[in-house]
């Protein structure tokens, strides 16, 4: 019986690499494998890594061996970073809430998935954690991210997201990565079971009025996941309709706005933003002697049909910030007006919005003077 696997599996840039592996290994040990095998790869922290079938967004999961998984010689492998999970906003008559029981603090769940958990340094941890619990009574004893509630089809799901993170239902423990219903009524604990909640639909015993917008629905939007590897393209998001943008009586005009750069003289320089998408680095004239920047850093989109501005690493050497947190690279990630951008450790942008009154007129006006 044949114990070795051939596989075919994508390494960031290094595609189509082959590997003949134990059907035993794990994913986790799999992925210890690759890191040690590519040294341009940073190996601190490999839990921000993970294995996917290609073609597929769920990862594979990291305690199951291949054979467990049904690995065949003819699937591909694709090892990329962790992707993230975009957080979809709920309508107002799904709103749930989870109310501590020592102390009655609520919180709302109006988004999901809706993490449970302590924030960290990383932003697109903090736009889905809907459940900060740091400050409780017994907060310390919960994971970074402990669980997560999900809603499908009118229902809503809790689930344990990592071994080591006990999460009981009703004084039931649920298994890691089991997925089960949680009602109207139910009882979470979590760790030692010294943090307990209950869980409230809209239809139950919630304090906060349905009548109320959606908290932080236009200040924090998460990052957006995208359909293929995020080492390859960036995706496509649809272009600004010139038509309407230009005959509208109210236009956007967008800019990148220089705070800091190592050339003094180019503080409060605008760059502006005439195309979607657009790529920021030292291929634009203001930013050519920034050293620390790539010649192609980042990338700014827009997606019409959502109305989402988003800014995304192009898997650059020194990294893109916003407000100081270092974000994913190859994941678009929402901005909105007044957003501070880092491309390395010294440019600052601030990306605006500037309102035009009659802006379409002016356009039509501009366009007109062309053409005569």
């Amino acid at each position: 019986m044949n114990d070795y696997l051939d596989v075919k599996i994508d390494v960031f840039e290094h595609t189509g690499q082959r590997a003949r592996v134990r059907k035993s290994l794990t994913i986790n040990a799999l992925i210890d494998e690759v890191l040690r095998e590519f040294d341009d790869i940073a190996g601190d922290t490999p839990e921000k890594y993970a294995i996917y079938l290609k073609g597929f967004d769920n990862p594979l999961k990291v305690h199951e061996t291949l054979t467990e998984l049904d690995i065949q010689p003819q699937d591909e492998l694709v090892f990329g970073y962790m992707r993230q999970v975009i957080r979809r906003m709920l309508d107002i008559e799904q709103y749930a809430t989870l109310r501590e029981e020592s102390m009655g603090k609520e919180f709302a769940i109006q988004w999901h998935p809706a993490v449970i958990g302590r924030p960290s340094t990383e932003v697109d941890h903090n736009f889905i954690l809907a459940v900060n619990v740091q400050l409780l009574p017994n907060g310390i004893t919960v994971s970074r991210r402990h669980a997560q509630i999900t809603f499908s089809e009118g229902r809503y799901f809790v689930e344990p997201l990592a071994e080591q993170n006990p999460v009981f239902l009703n004084g039931k423990e649920l298994p890691f990565q089991a997925r089960r219903e949680i009602r109207n009524g139910d009882r979470l604990a979590f760790g030692n079971k010294k943090l307990t909640m209950t869980f409230f639909t809209s239809a139950g015993n919630i304090s906060h009025s349905t009548s109320k917008k959606p908290l932080h629905q236009e200040t924090v939007e998460p990052a957006l996941t995208t359909q293929s590897p995020i080492f390859s393209q960036p995706p496509v998001t649809p272009a600004i309709d010139e038509e309407r943008t230009m005959l509208s009586s109210h236009a956007v005009a967008v800019d990148l706005i220089i705070e800091a750069s190592s050339i003094s003289e180019k503080v409060g320089q605008h760059i502006e933003v005439l195309t979607f998408p657009f790529t920021v680095g030292r291929l634009l004239t203001e930013l050519s002697a920034e050293n620390e920047v790539s010649h192609r850093h980042a990338e700014v989109n827009y997606d019409a049909e959502r109305g989402l501005y988003t800014i995304t690493d192009l898997h650059s050497t020194t990294g893109v910030t916003i407000y100081g947190l270092k974000i994913v690279p190859g994941v678009p990630h929402v901005i909105s007006s007044g957003t501070r951008i880092g491309l390395g450790s010294v440019l600052k942008l601030r990306f605006e919005l500037i309102h035009i009154e009659n802006a379409g007129e002016n356009i039509l006006n501009q366009k007109n003077n062309v053409m005569d």
